[in-house]
């Protein structure tokens, strides 16, 4: 199905004429047309394309071949970043095939697959997760962050000391005591959603926003837990399987996790799927089991969940984008659940001092590009 991403200006290379053009893409393929969308210009293959940012607001975009001296320049900011990661993210999937010569042979074969995906496969994820060698997790898990940051900030990563070395002492005391499979990697990336997500092998990622929606250092840790909760019961790997099929299944046999179709692939499904309720439900309670266990206040992520829900219960594109609210299990299901599940005679102490809780705010104060 193709997309509309926006327009741009299109220089053929063969005159001096700058004609407008929509940008589509259309599965792996960049297309060029005219603004009625009905004359094809040019369809480029997106392996073979270099963005090219000549000043901060403008990037050109070309095909990689000296033969070729047609090129595109678009000079809106998020329009030429939505481009580029868009490449970036469909670079790497698999090329298509004359689906004529293969559909007869295989509508059979489909529909089995279909079947063992949509019945079996969750149930499966589950169990086969545990057979899923724990050094492959963490490989796969890095190379996907790599993948899923740029779909969500500019690419810089927050690296201020200070608010580092905050983050890990709040992890640090949180996980004192309890049995995680992987040593937690937290990531703080420049953003301007507030959302925090869990990867395969113990990878944390927090957008910054987020530090700025928490009323608390106790509920950015209720944050954490819920996070950790994911990485406990290792449910990305579990949602990898579900979301990426046989694809996944197969890399595990091989022993490749690092393909550009395979992260791809994982990549954009990541973005488009939640965990189920029991997942979800799961996650809550360890959190609450992880924030009694080391102290500190069990009632933040409730609090933090009734807050943004009604700051946010009319704004759809942000309550899709944070992995919280867009969950299976509805809001006041997870409240409610939360609070009954919370010892009210638990000890509570800060997470945090104060001058640690600045300090991990101001993370943002320095940062480093992605591949840095």
């Amino acid at each position: 199905m193709k997309q509309l991403l926006g327009t741009a200006e299109f220089f053929d290379g063969t005159s001096a004429a700058v004609r407008s053009c929509q940008i589509w893409f259309d599965y792996d393929e960049m297309v060029l047309t005219d603004l009625a969308g009905d004359q094809e210009y040019v369809r480029w293959s997106a392996a073979k394309l270099l963005c090219d940012w000549t000043s901060p607001t403008v990037m050109l975009v070309e095909q990689n071949s000296p033969r070729s001296t047609a090129y595109i320049k678009i000079t809106e900011d998020e329009l030429a970043k939505t481009v580029e990661r868009k490449i970036r993210l469909v670079a790497g999937l698999p090329k298509r095939e004359n689906t004529k010569k293969i559909v007869f042979g295989s509508l059979a074969s489909i529909a089995l697959i279909a079947v063992a995906l949509i019945y079996f496969l969750p149930a499966f994820s589950k169990y086969a997760v545990h057979n899923v060698p724990k050094s492959w997790e963490e490989k796969l898990g890095k190379n996907v962050e790599e993948t899923l940051i740029p779909a969500f900030s500019e690419e810089k990563i927050c690296k201020a000391s200070s608010g580092q070395a905050a983050l890990e002492q709040m992890a640090k005391r949180l996980t004192n005591g309890m049995d995680l499979p992987f040593d937690p990697v937290m990531t703080v990336v420049e953003s301007k959603i507030p959302n925090a997500f869990a990867l395969p092998g113990g990878r944390i990622t927090i957008l910054s926003k987020t530090l700025e929606v928490v009323d608390s250092p106790d509920e950015l840790a209720a944050v954490l837990a819920h996070e950790l909760g994911h990485v406990k019961y290792r449910h990305s790997m579990q949602q990898l399987i579900n979301v990426a099929g046989t694809g996944i299944v197969f890399s595990m046999f091989i022993g490749d996790f690092t393909g550009g179709s395979i992260v791809a692939s994982v990549g954009e499904a990541m973005l488009d799927s939640s965990y189920s309720r029991d997942m979800e439900r799961e996650a809550d309670l360890f959190a609450v089991q992880m924030l009694e266990n080391a102290g500190v206040d069990p009632t933040g992520l409730a609090s933090f969940l009734e807050k943004i829900s009604k700051e946010h219960e009319h704004d759809n594109a942000l309550t899709e984008a944070l992995g919280f609210l867009s969950s299976h299990p509805p809001t006041k299901e997870r409240v409610d659940t939360l609070n009954q599940a919370v010892n009210p005679d638990a000890q509570k102490d800060p997470v945090l001092p104060e001058w640690q809780w600045k300090s991990l705010k101001n993370i943002c104060s320095e940062t480093a590009e992605l591949n840095a």
